[in-house]
């Protein structure tokens, strides 16, 4: 009978599993989000840095954020580099909030893909973003920097029902460059819809994929 994985283990493996996505999906990677969720700004610009990543696990560490982050990358966490504390909470609360936090942090790289709700101005319990992006499997709260970066990882939808809506246009460009060239959901229709407010920060082939009213539509997925 194989030996029964310790919680605080089984949180070292998941945070250790999932640092290179994030990476690869968040740190190395900016994404511009359009949506009629979004009223207080035309569109929303989302950046990560490593720095980020210990706070979505929902550990503490003696460790700066950076090494955290690092030894996560480099497979090299310890189980006494990090502790299950918060300030005015008990050690089941944050345990508790850890283990809900791990089941979704696998899910962040799928989030930006069909069906993903965003709602402006989020807030859930003690936990306030200037915009939230949600589906059935997580949901990831951003901070208002910029580009937004994330701030809090939740699983499942928590979105308010009545004021999230779909995230028509997701486009993704390599960190560093200046302009958007990747489409990771959305049309040509809906770069039609907001081409007035996205242009300067579309590449050439985005923009001339720009239709005339009427015309057949493509997908890009």
């Amino acid at each position: 009978m194989a030996e029964q994985k310790s919680f605080k283990e089984r949180v070292k493996e998941e945070a250790i599993v999932n640092a290179k996505m994030f990476k690869e999906f968040f740190v190395d990677c900016e994404y511009l989000v359009c949506s009629e969720a979004f009223e207080k700004n035309p569109y929303y610009i989302i950046g990560a840095h490593t720095s980020n990543y210990e706070h979505l696990t929902g550990v503490s560490s003696s460790l700066s954020a950076d090494e955290f982050f690092n030894k996560c990358l480099e497979g090299t966490l310890q189980e006494d580099e990090f502790a299950f504390f918060k300030k005015g909470q008990s050690e089941a609360e944050v345990k508790g909030s850890v283990r809900r936090k791990i089941n979704a942090l696998p899910n962040l790289s799928s989030l930006f893909e069909a069906e993903t709700l965003v709602e402006e101005d989020f807030v859930k319990n003690r936990v306030k973003c200037t915009f939230a992006a949600g589906k059935t499997t997580c949901t990831l709260g951003f901070a208002s920097s910029f580009p937004s970066k994330p701030q809090s990882l939740m699983k499942g939808n928590q979105l308010n029902a009545d004021k999230a809506k779909t995230a028509e246009l997701v486009l993704r460009r390599k960190r560093g460059e200046t302009v958007f060239d990747e489409i990771v959901f959305g049309d040509n229709e809906a770069i039609a819809k907001y081409i007035s407010k996205i242009q300067p920060l579309l590449s050439e082939r985005l923009v001339g994929l720009k239709q005339p009213q009427g015309s057949d539509t493509m997908r890009y997925e």
